[in-house]
């Protein structure tokens, strides 16, 4: 049986709209406002700052904004609402009789009519209005009051103009398989009716109802084409991923008359880390040497952190900085080491390229670049090839190098920049809070934790949207940029032995999706025992069979790398020989009762990645003394949102 797990409320057309885990949407419209949300008690959130601020009440799945500031909780089922409002009446009023009771339940400053409420409860549930306090009502009686509180507050009012409608929805995003595509269109064909629809910056299409038919869906290429991508079932809602071509730039052929003098300089271009490098492998490919890299990249040894970025033929270039005043010009290592935005173009004179006549005379390489260089865009590999008159040989481009998880050369270079500064240094070059607009305005303090913001901007500055859609049920989108549990929510913490077991954590922004194991890169979301989103960090590597090495922020205050177990470790006594003492001794070692889930963007597809999916063997000391911080503290408390 379908269960629904986000909702939303549109307010003008008096309809809500519910989510299930089997990808269909109902619509419920007509009859009341609290039989569209399954809150026959009316029940409103608490407020904080503007938003609503739940405390006690868990197993809603949406807010139904009504007006500037009330917002009422959207229950999955009926029988969801009813309990968590017995449970709030149980908790609010239980000491008080009817009469004190509805003096808070529907007090007169909000201009209700608190006296005809309570004389007219009183004669639905056979409740005394005073002398019998709440808690001492039998259960016949305490039913009747619920059902009386529902009836006061409508919810079976206009019985006889409901209505719910089921439909599947289709979610489809444009991918070049790295990162989303915007501008994509796709002509989606239902019912025998076309509409053409195109991505939007996130590389999201608008979703694609199936109005009880199967859903056709073409690909509009540059050339105006349709090219058929596939067949989206009637009875079922589907999250598919545009896989796009991957853009083929072409070169100019060289010059047909050689120079005066050779041009022997080597241009310097700049080089993410990948998967098993090794600075050797490196140097063979680059043809330069291991000494001259290290030298370059003042790189003390032979280490290297997949993600970190190397200028081979020389240090990386500065990034170019807008002009500032001298009193608030950076200091000098203030600003993150970043790739450029373009690809530099690989010199001539490693190879050097044929002159396209006479064909029997080797010329030197051009002292210049042609008039027009080759054009490039980052996010896509770049191919050389011939002219289109098929004459010459193309200048040689390098490939980008940044597709495993491109969003980590970000959050190594931010680690390797801050070398475990805390959060209040960082703060004065950086602060992730603002930098991906969450409303926070601070990195210091608890109150303030920033794991999500760093992860999120890392992720942004890789070219990823971080704003949950309006289909992901947030109601501040914003403030859920800085949220690990804005990755994944759980439905409620299990509070009693009655409760379902499958209420586990499932993924609350559809720009995600989860994954059964580890991988390079991976969003690793900290899951308390409630199953409540606690800390977001990146994979990085394997500590053993049950612990990780987490690159992220807010890891001790700082930027770094830290051990966190996959699965719940419960306590246990383990025995060792203390030399100290000279006896062996037993040890009682603390529960773990943390685990953790992992996510990927959606428009990022490892398969199609060369080394995706590796997962290297790590000590967390060694990465750590690699971007210049001691010795980690093993077991370390994890940040909190």
């Amino acid at each position: 049986m379908a269960k629904f797990i986000k909702a939303t409320y549109h307010p003008n057309l008096k309809v809500a709209e519910f989510i299930a885990d089997d990808g269909r949407h109902c619509l419920r419209s007509g009859g009341s406002l609290p039989w569209r949300v399954n809150n026959g008690g009316n029940l409103r959130s608490p407020m904080a700052n503007g938003q609503p601020a739940p405390k006690k009440t868990k197993e809603f799945v949406g807010f139904a904004k009504i007006g500037k500031e009330h917002f009422f909780f959207i229950f999955p089922d009926y029988a969801t609402g009813r309990a968590e409002m017995k449970a709030s009446v149980l908790r609010k009023y239980s000491k008080g009789d009817l009469t004190e009771m509805m003096h808070e339940y529907a007090p007169p400053s909000d201009n209700n009519d608190t006296a005809g409420y309570i004389e007219k409860l009183s004669k639905l549930s056979g409740v005394p209005k005073t002398g019998k306090k709440i808690k001492d009502l039998d259960e016949a009686h305490f039913e009747a009051l619920l059902n009386g509180i529902e009836q006061m507050e409508g919810f079976h009012a206009h019985a006889e103009t409901r209505k719910e409608v089921w439909t599947n929805v289709t979610h489809i995003q444009a991918t070049d398989g790295s990162r989303p595509v915007a501008n994509e269109e796709v002509v989606v064909k239902v019912a025998g009716q076309e509409k053409t629809l195109k991505s939007g910056p996130n590389g999201h299409f608008p979703p694609i109802p199936h109005q009880g038919k199967p859903v056709t869906v073409y690909h509009k290429t540059v050339d105006g084409d349709k090219k058929k991508v596939g067949e989206i079932p009637a009875d079922k809602g589907q999250h598919w991923s545009l896989l796009t071509k991957i853009s083929e730039f072409f070169s100019k052929t060289g010059p047909v008359k050689a120079p005066e003098k050779p041009n022997t300089a080597k241009q310097v271009v700049t080089y993410t880390i990948q998967p098993k490098d090794t600075l050797s492998a490196l140097a063979a490919k680059f043809k330069t040497s291991v000494g001259k890299i290290k030298s370059d990249n003042h790189l003390k040894d032979d280490k290297l952190l997949v993600g970190q970025i190397l200028g081979i033929y020389g240090p990386i270039p500065p990034v170019p900085q807008k002009a500032v005043p001298k009193k608030n010009a950076p200091k000098k290592d203030a600003a993150p080491v970043e790739p450029a935005k373009k690809p530099e173009a690989k010199p001539a004179a490693a190879k050097p390229p044929a002159a396209a006549a006479p064909p029997t005379a080797a010329k030197p390489p051009a002292a210049k670049p042609p008039a027009t260089p080759p054009t490039v865009q980052k996010e896509h590999a770049t191919t050389s090839a011939r002219s289109k008159e098929g004459k010459g040989e193309a200048i040689a481009l390098l490939e980008m190098e940044d597709g495993v998880a491109p969003w980590m050369k970000y959050a190594v270079a931010e680690a390797k920049r801050h070398r475990g500064a805390s959060e209040g240094k960082i703060e004065k070059s950086i602060n992730y809070h603002t930098e991906i607009n969450d409303g926070r305005k601070t990195l210091v303090g608890n109150d303030d934790a920033w794991c999500a913001a760093f992860a999120n901007w890392c992720l942004m500055k890789a070219g990823y949207p971080i704003e949950n859609p309006k289909e992901s049920g947030m109601v501040d989108r914003n403030a859920a940029k800085g949220r690990a549990n804005a990755f994944i929510k759980v439905r409620g913490a299990k509070t009693d032995k009655k409760q379902k077991t499958d209420d586990v954590p499932f993924v609350a922004n559809p720009l995600y999706k989860k994954i059964d194991k580890p991988i390079f890169g991976a969003i690793a979301i900290v899951i308390k025992p409630g199953g409540h989103g606690k800390h977001a960090g990146f994979v990085y590597g394997k500590i053993d069979s049950n612990n990780l090495a987490i690159l992220g922020g807010n890891q001790g205050d700082t930027v770094k790398f830290s051990p966190f177990n996959i699965q719940p470790v419960p306590s246990k006594t383990v025995e060792h020989f203390d030399k100290r003492l000279n006896k062996k001794i037993k040890e009682k070692k603390k529960a773990q009762p943390n685990s953790l889930c992992f996510l990927l963007p959606i428009a990022y597809h490892p398969e199609k990645v060369k080394g995706a999916e590796i997962l290297d063997d790590v000590k967390i000391d060694e990465l750590n003394s690699t971007i210049g911080i001691g010795a980690s503290k093993q077991g370390e408390n994890e940040s909190t949102l």
